[in-house]
């Protein structure tokens, strides 16, 4: 291809299996429209992921690889965007891949909805050998839907959700996520949307609150082009002992986007309702894991000192969940009254009971 590419694909890589390193890349290489470019940003892996890339880039001239410290995702992507030549960024994880008709497709998009700021359409999850369909509405929508104006509250709420026991029909769901979508690089930079540097998980969604509040219109079509690579196990049980410090900032950035934007009772309640959810996690995943090998007793004194962090005790004090289901009444009461024994037992009770249905699933 030459002149310059309608398209940028940024690909952070750290550590990623290399078979599947390799996958995404190609699927890159056998797009059936050559109108796109590929950055990837090896993040300082201290593995072959850097070689890997290098070699792809000697062979095909869509890819060009930035070496750097590690720094961690947020930055890598930055980076990427900062150094693009396309009109539209798209991000892509490294253990990820591609339909082979995405950039052409999208640059049908690009066409049709150009005076739009994002451009979204739909991923399939890829769970071992199954493919299952995801999509960001409950159901399949035939057409094009344009959200601007009061419209793309739709868009937050599907990042901060109501608060409602069930989602209703034709809510979003898994809308933060920043694959499966395209965002013109002129209103990144224009509007300073970066990812946030240093924020370890759920930095996706902080980056698209500020970017579907900037925009000024977001088109959405039910393509499915992007397969999301999903590790079930390694999501629910890998031990994180620094969970509650990258939950905390993550908490920071998500208060202070609703005080800066819309400072309500109503938007504080949804955080609220949101980390106490998180907060059980932090004991599933540090406190209560099984891989924790410090003393019982130490683990409790940890965990009640994060829970009295001013954030999470804002959270825990003032979270209303009147109505809600009874697990979240149940993990409420039990911050509430610092029943931290309580939390073991609960979180590992869910822990059983999601391994007997990944068993089920394997038989």
């Amino acid at each position: 291809m030459s002149g310059k590419p309608l398209i940028t694909f940024v690909v952070p890589v750290y550590k990623v299996p290399y078979p599947l390193l390799r996958r995404g890349l190609e699927s890159l290489g056998k797009q059936t429209c050559d109108d796109f470019e590929v950055i990837a940003v090896d993040d300082g892996s201290p593995d072959e992921c850097g070689r890997i890339c290098d070699e792809f880039a000697e062979k095909h001239s869509y890819i060009r690889v930035i070496h750097q410290k590690n720094a961690g995702v947020s930055v890598a992507r930055n980076v990427g965007v900062d150094n693009a030549r396309g009109e539209w960024v798209c991000f892509m994880d490294g253990d990820d891949w591609l339909e082979l008709d995405t950039v052409a497709v999208a640059k049908q998009f690009i066409t049709d909805c150009g005076d739009g700021d994002i451009l979204i359409w739909d991923e399939y999850y890829d769970i071992g050998d199954t493919i299952k369909k995801n999509g960001f509405f409950g159901e399949e929508i035939e057409g094009t839907l344009s959200f601007e104006g009061a419209g793309k509250e739709r868009l937050i709420d599907g990042i901060l959700p109501p608060r409602v026991k069930k989602p209703t029909p034709m809510t979003l769901v898994d809308i933060g996520t920043v694959n499966a979508r395209a965002y013109r690089r002129a209103f990144l930079l224009d509007n300073q949307i970066y990812n946030k540097p240093g924020l370890k998980r759920m930095q996706d969604n902080v980056f698209n609150l500020w970017a579907f509040h900037k925009a000024n219109k977001v088109y959405y079509r039910c393509h499915r082009l992007y397969h999301y690579v999903y590790n079930e196990t390694a999501a629910t049980q890998k031990y994180t002992p620094d969970i509650s410090n990258t939950m905390y900032f993550l908490y920071e950035c998500m208060d202070d986007f609703i005080r800066q934007t819309r400072d309500e009772e109503s938007y504080h309640q949804r955080l609220y309702l949101r980390f106490l959810k998180v907060l059980s996690r932090c004991f599933e995943l540090n406190y209560a894991n099984p891989n924790n090998k410090k003393k019982r007793k130490q683990r409790l004194k940890e965990a009640a000192a994060d829970m009295e962090r001013p954030l999470y005790k804002r959270c825990i004090e003032n979270c209303d969940v009147t109505g809600q289901a009874f697990r979240i009444r149940l993990i409420s009461f039990l911050l509430r009254h610092k029943m931290y024994r309580g939390m073991f037992a609960l979180v590992r009770l869910n822990a059983v009971t999601r391994n007997a249905r990944l068993k089920m699933r394997k038989s």
